[in-house]
């Protein structure tokens, strides 16, 4: 193995323990937190859920600010900075007594989650690896997936041993013992993040990234289904996730089999990111993203008669997949249709439509339970959301094409203008 493709894949393992960690912690175990939090404080399911709604939306606010930083500057330096961040407010939200306090501490934990993961982790991945870039994303991202189903398990036992205050110590810990020495230490961009300094002996001509400038992807059609397909997949796993804990234990399972389920998702969105993902080196990413997506509207409609184990099973399967598996293909469709020139901006801007996505689905679905008593409205409109993510996905154009359907707005623009 060469010198560069062991120093690529260290880099990848280093990246991987990073969401593992961060993501997995961060973001993966809320759902966990929710039954002892409506025990504790006996808040409503829909004001529990703006604590992550909340998070959602100030990361959206923070992604292209993070996107910009990670396009001019060390990606390691934002990463650092985000993992600490994200140690401290775990720490905080353990010290807290009131809703005001502990929404605080869920907001400082989404701003360092951002600055830690998928838009830095995806440009540095993206500038080490080309022909095998879906394999690596594969690998490198199911640390989101594989550290959720590991850090539920965590969080459980710590609240059940002391409670929800050790549960976010329990989080809190890693992140500044173990991700950020190793981000600092190891985690650097690639090849194709910056191009070699020039010496006095030899000045290379610049690297030409391909791909358009941010202002150019705002006046393209990909961006705009992109960002569409994004609303609709945060809104629909973020609405899902959030409450399938307390879903299965109002069905009748234990609290640890609905916590044992939500694991399982997590472990099928590693599965999925490591089967499905590579294949986006073969096939279009923009089409298996699609295939995706349909699978996941059929999974949430199979949900809704989780009282049979065997419909339960295929809403794991298939949601599963989904959960986690455009974490790796959507910057490689970014990618397919607007090149990684500007990679981290252009996601930082589109993920808006993540964030307000997020920010929805989970109040939505708690307050549609708090007035109807149900789920089943939610559920059913996430499925149609799935199935217009999936339609926007395969409606996108690749770089080509959009390159020239820009040259010609140009073109006609200053045809118009004389």
């Amino acid at each position: 193995m060469a010198t560069r493709e062991r120093e690529a894949w260290i880099v990848a393992a280093c990246v991987f323990v990073t969401l593992f960690l961060v993501w997995g912690g961060g973001v993966n175990t809320g759902p966990v937190f929710l039954p002892p939090l409506l025990k504790y404080f006996g808040w409503t399911r829909a004001k529990v859920s703006t604590l992550g709604s909340a998070g959602a939306l100030i990361a959206g606010v923070c992604g292209p600010l993070v996107g910009w930083l990670v396009d001019r500057i060390d990606a390691r330096r934002v990463m650092l900075l985000g993992a600490i961040i994200v140690g401290l407010g775990f720490l905080a939200a353990s010290r807290t007594d009131s809703y005001s306090a502990l929404l605080a501490a869920n907001l400082t934990v989404a701003v360092g989650v951002t600055a830690a993961t998928l838009i830095p982790a995806s440009l540095v991945i993206a500038s080490w690896f080309g022909e095998r870039r879906g394999l690596a994303m594969g690998l490198t991202f199911a640390g989101t997936s594989l550290g959720g189903a590991v850090m539920i398990v965590v969080a459980n036992k710590a609240i059940a041993f002391g409670g929800w205050r050790a549960g976010y110590v329990a989080m809190a810990l890693p992140m500044l013992l173990i991700v950020a020495p190793l981000v600092l230490f190891k985690v650097r961009g690639g090849p194709l993040m910056h191009a070699a300094e020039p010496t006095v002996q030899a000045r290379p001509a610049p690297v030409e990234i391909p791909g358009v400038e941010l202002s150019e992807a705002l006046r393209t059609r990909s961006f705009w289904l992109i960002s569409i397909a994004e609303f609709f997949y945060a809104c629909a796993i973020g609405g899902l996730l959030v409450h399938l804990v307390v879903y299965l234990i109002g069905a009748g399972y234990t609290a640890t089999f609905a916590a044992s389920s939500l694991s399982m998702i997590y472990l099928m969105s590693t599965l999925g990111k490591l089967s499905i993902g590579p294949s986006a080196d073969r096939v279009s990413p923009r089409a298996v993203l699609s295939l995706v997506f349909g699978g996941a509207a059929l999974g949430t409609v199979l949900l809704m008669a989780a009282g049979h184990g065997v419909l339960l099973a295929g809403f794991i399967v298939f949601v599963g997949i989904a959960s986690g598996t455009p974490l790796v293909l959507l910057p490689l469709v970014f990618i397919q249709s607007l090149g990684l020139k500007r990679l981290g901006s252009i996601q930082g801007v589109a993920g808006i439509g993540a964030t307000i996505g997020a920010a929805i689905g989970p109040v939505a679905a708690g307050r549609i339970f708090d007035v109807s008593g149900s789920y089943a409205i939610a559920f059913s409109v996430f499925a149609v959301m799935w199935f217009g993510a999936a339609l926007a996905i395969y409606g996108c154009l690749p770089l080509e094409e959009e390159v020239a359907r820009l040259h010609e707005v140009v073109a006609k623009v200053e045809a118009a203008t004389g």
